[in-house]
């Protein structure tokens, strides 16, 4: 993951390009009217995996790899899982068509099964939440570090008597739920900064269709 700060964010509005911008709003029509998931939320996590397919991020990741890479920074296991072909020579992580559509699946099924009471097997059930507003920020977190750590966490905040639907009671057992320090410290900073991109986002939205309408 890259870091990013909202003078990053304003040159990408001025920088990205019709292709782009098409990917993410295509890919976004995975989401409903039963999730808080859009095109703002997809675009904040693309810039913070890959500051928005930034280059020289990109090439720094390793096609065919097992380990998290291209546009969304996804693992080879999850893209495969939504139907990326991924090998050496043909990575589909690295196009940003096909790796939007890839993060807006996985997006959409965290989203699922946090919406009701899901087995992720191994005996891990995940609470459900059914405010959608609220849902998303455990959304967001699970796509960093893993919705079983997630679910977890929720468990171990409920058997201590605090809010299992409450991210800020949640992300205080993100150790105790086997996470390392530095992991759990992670996925807090991502939390908050895909948050004040995806704000950032939709305060800007009526330039993104100022802008662009007349290009597309």
């Amino acid at each position: 993951m890259t870091k990013i700060n909202k003078s990053n964010v304003d040159e990408w509005i001025n920088k990205r390009i019709n292709h782009q911008v098409k990917a993410l709003q295509t890919a976004s029509k995975i989401f409903d009217n039963t999730d808080n998931l859009s095109v703002n939320t997809l675009e904040a996590i693309y810039g913070k995996e890959s500051s928005f397919g930034n280059k020289e991020y990109l090439d720094k990741s390793r096609r065919g790899s097992d380990k998290p890479a291209g546009h969304f920074q996804q693992k080879k296991s999850s893209a495969i899982e939504n139907g990326l072909i991924i090998n050496s020579n043909d990575d589909k992580r690295f196009d940003i068509d096909e790796a939007s559509i890839s993060a807006a699946k996985q997006l959409k099924s965290i989203d699922n099964y946090f919406s009701k009471k899901t087995n992720l097997g191994n005996e891990i059930f995940t609470i459900p939440i059914s405010d959608k507003y609220v849902r998303e920020v455990f959304v967001i977190a699970s796509y960093n570090i893993g919705q079983g750590r997630i679910a977890k966490a929720q468990n171990l905040t409920k058997t201590a008597g605090k809010n299992p639907k409450n991210w800020f009671d949640v992300k205080e057992f993100l150790i105790p739920a086997g996470a390392k320090e530095y992991q759990a410290k992670e996925v807090v900073d991502y939390v908050s900064k895909v948050l004040e991109y995806n704000t950032n986002s939709i305060n800007k939205s009526h330039i993104y269709a100022s802008s662009f309408c007349s290009k597309i």
